[in-house]
């Protein structure tokens, strides 16, 4: 029976693979309808940010304690600051060189009058509130005022420490925001906030956990684009040196670019978001899918030697066929064993491989060595 249920299996490897070999226009025109429509889903996937909130399972008691306070006292635990820092660019220049300075002061107050007009902002405060309601409502027209005013109140100067450093070349203005904002916006009309003419000596930055998400999200982007490129433009090479062809160096390479489109598209489809954790995993989906495309174009030119395209295409899926199958199972099987963790970026990372391993077996079997008979000539029989 056992010998039966083989040639069953066999017989039907056979019809696939001579479907692959002899209806290969159909099957290629059926993925490039497959692939456009994924390729729209995986354009619309975008690098979001990650907390170290979203770093932790929901289900522990920290994150449970977190998100009830949250719920209770919305909006004040999330903050951000602008910092203003003395940096002259002369010596012996009329530039600003202490924060304590009038021009500062009504410059970070107006920082802080603009900042409070996003929303988002519940609160906004800098030295300038301290030294106004110590001096009536009103910033001191001198250095020599505001330093006076500070050495007669121990409590004014107390508080000015928690705006201004003790060199007095750095100040901040501390902002309260609310929880669960749109990062991206939220950072961005800072970023016009700070665009005030600022006075002489003086830049300006704004930092804090929304700004280290944006800074994070961007460099992820921009590190996931630059590893991909050189990945991609490495593996070509070595295909090229490795077939000594530009046409079989080039063909395995569907194998990634439909397995990352693929890939993306039904994580898109199914709700997955690309965090900054998990983008280098496309780098590992490449170096891994690879291989399938290899695996393929070698067979096929080792029984090109014997066979005519089509035939010898029916032979190299009927041996291929069930190894990369089961060299999927066993890396799908284990990268899933992530899931079976408590961090969800780990889980994140085990599925976004699982996926992508699973869609470069599939474009292997399946384009590749259509696209490989679609593109061999005919041996001429004399």
């Amino acid at each position: 029976m056992r010998a039966n249920q083989h040639g069953q299996n066999r017989g039907l490897l056979k019809q696939y693979a001579t479907f692959v070999a002899y209806r290969r226009a159909v099957l290629l025109l059926l993925f490039l309808l497959l692939t456009l429509v994924f390729g729209y889903f995986a354009s619309q996937m975008q690098t979001v940010g990650m907390s170290q909130e979203d770093m932790l399972p929901e289900d522990i008691e920290v994150i449970a304690t977190l998100q009830l306070v949250s719920d209770q006292f919305a909006g004040t635990f999330s903050s951000s600051t602008i910092v203003v820092e003395i940096d002259p660019s002369y010596a012996q220049s009329t530039e600003i060189r202490d924060v304590r300075d009038p021009e500062v002061l009504r410059y970070v107050d107006a920082l802080a009058a603009r900042a409070k007009l996003v929303y988002g902002v519940i609160d906004a405060t800098s030295a300038a509130d301290v030294i106004k309601d110590a001096n009536g409502g009103k910033i001191p027209s001198s250095l020599r005022s505001v330093k006076s005013l500070a050495a007669q109140n121990e409590i004014v100067a107390q508080q000015l420490s928690m705006y201004i450093s003790d060199d007095y070349t750095l100040s901040v203005v501390r902002l309260s925001l609310l929880d669960d904002l749109d990062a991206v916006e939220v950072v961005a009309e800072l970023r016009e906030v700070i665009r005030v003419a600022q006075p002489p000596g003086v830049t300006v930055e704004i930092s804090g956990d929304l700004v280290e998400d944006i800074t994070m999200q961007e460099l992820a982007g921009e590190t996931m684009q630059r590893t991909s490129t050189i990945s991609f433009a490495l593996i070509i090479i070595i295909l090229i040196l490795l077939f000594v062809s530009i046409k079989y160096g080039l063909i395995p390479l569907l194998t990634i670019l439909l397995g990352t489109v693929w890939t993306y598209g039904v994580l898109y489809v199914v709700g997955f978001e690309i965090t900054p954790m998990t983008s280098g995993a496309l780098a590992m989906i490449m170096g891994i899918g690879i291989d399938f495309g290899i695996q393929v174009t070698k067979r096929f030119r080792y029984e090109l030697r014997t066979y005519e395209r089509e035939e010898a295409m029916v032979n190299t899926l009927q041996n291929v066929f069930y190894p990369m199958v089961i060299t999927t199972i066993a890396a799908v099987t284990g990268f899933l064993c992530l899931s079976l963790g408590d961090l969800p970026m780990m889980k994140d990372m085990g599925k976004m491989l699982a996926m992508g391993v699973s869609c470069s077996m599939v474009a292997a079997l399946t384009v590749v060595p259509a696209v490989l008979v679609l593109l061999e000539r005919k041996k001429r029989h004399d």
